[in-house]
């Protein structure tokens, strides 16, 4: 099986302001942090991204095209809201924790869709950074 990298992630930054990795490192746990570098490892050397075991949401959001990865750590159900952006580039707007029906924050679905209008808007002060894959996992 080949491992070559096919797909790039970008995390949202508006005004400087990285949220992905804000999350990452605040609010993720090592645990956290290593299924989710994981994920994106994984994730980039798939050539077809309908076999990463995403899922598009409902709503507004659907209409935006925003999906969502989840993985578990710490007993949590994870999850990181992205949109396609380019060829084979993803773009990560959002982390979050799911239960139920329920997100935190619970305005995680509205942040995720004002993003990506953001993104495909080329809104003055939004940006994207490339995420490092980690190739020790």
């Amino acid at each position: 099986m080949e491992n070559k990298i096919k797909w790039k992630f970008f995390d949202f930054v508006e005004g400087g302001q990285n949220p992905i990795e804000n999350w990452y490192a605040n609010d993720l746990s090592d645990e956290g942090r290593f299924k989710f570098d994981s994920l994106i490892k994984d994730s980039a050397k798939i050539e077809n991204h309908q076999h990463w075991g995403y899922k598009p949401l409902q709503g507004e959001a659907k209409k935006e095209h925003i999906w969502e990865l989840k993985f578990i750590a710490d007993d949590k159900q994870h999850r990181v809201m992205g949109i396609f952006h380019g060829e084979k580039q993803a773009v990560l707007l959002i982390g979050c924790v799911h239960k139920g029906k329920v997100y935190t924050p619970p305005n995680a679905i509205e942040t995720a869709i004002t993003r990506a209008k953001a993104v495909r808007g080329k809104k003055q002060g939004v940006t994207l950074s490339e995420r490092k894959i980690k190739s020790d996992r």
